[in-house]
C-alpha cells in the first residue's frame, strides 16, 4: 500500500477537498500535488521509522486537517522527518517544477499532508496493535518496503525516480 493509498483511505475525498479549499487548489490539483510530494514524505517517515523515532512523530496525531492545530502539527512532523525548513522548501520547489503548481501552495500543502499521513499511519499502527498484529510500526515500515527486502529506502527512491522521470 502506498502512502497516497493510506492517506486516501484514512481521510477520503472529504479530506482532500478540505485541503484543496485551504490552499486554493482544485481537488484534482491537490491529488496531483500530493502524489508529487508523497515520495519525499514517505522517505522521511521511513527514515524516521528506521531510526526508531516514528512512534514519537505519530504520538497524538490525528488526520483531522480541519482542526486549528493541523498546520502546526504538520510543521512539527515535517521538522522531525526533514530536519529543517530548507528541506521542506526544496521538496516543494521540486514538486512545483514537476506539477506546475505554485511552490507557495505546495509549501502550504506539505504540513497538511504530513498531518494526514502521520494521522493515517498512527491510526493504522493503532489498529494493528489493537487487533493483536505484531508491531504496528513494523507493519508501517513493511508498507513502505514494497519488495520486502527489509529496507524501504530503495522502494521509496524507486517511487521518487518514477515520479521525477515523468
Amino acid at each position: 500500500m502506498s502512502l497516497m493509498d493510506l492517506i486516501t483511505q484514512a481521510g477520503g475525498s472529504a479530506a482532500i477537498n478540505q485541503v484543496a479549499a485551504k490552499i486554493g487548489l482544485t481537488p484534482e490539483q491537490t491529488r496531483s500535488a500530493m502524489a508529487a510530494l508523497a515520495p519525499s514524505v514517505a522517505s522521511g517517515l521511513g527514515r524516521k521509522a528506521r531510526e526508531g523515532g516514528l512512534s514519537g512523530a505519530l504520538a497524538g496525531v490525528t488526520a483531522d486537517v480541519a482542526s486549528e492545530g493541523a498546520v502546526s502539527q504538520g510543521n512539527a512532523i515535517l521538522g522531525q522527518i526533514f530536519g529543517s525548513k530548507e528541506v521542506s522548501r526544496s521538496v516543494a520547489a521540486k514538486a512545483s517544477s514537476q506539477t506546475g503548481i505554485d511552490a507557495d501552495q505546495l509549501k502550504a500543502l506539505l504540513p497538511l499532508m504530513a498531518t494526514l499521513a502521520a494521522g493515517a499511519m498512527a491510526s493504522k499502527a493503532g489498529a494493528s496493535a489493537t487487533s493483536g498484529q505484531a508491531g504496528g510500526l513494523d507493519s508501517l515500515i513493511g508498507m513502505l518496503d514494497r519488495d520486502g527486502d527489509g529496507s524501504p529506502l530503495n522502494d521509496i527512491l524507486g517511487m521518487a525516480g518514477k515520479l521525477f522521470s515523468r
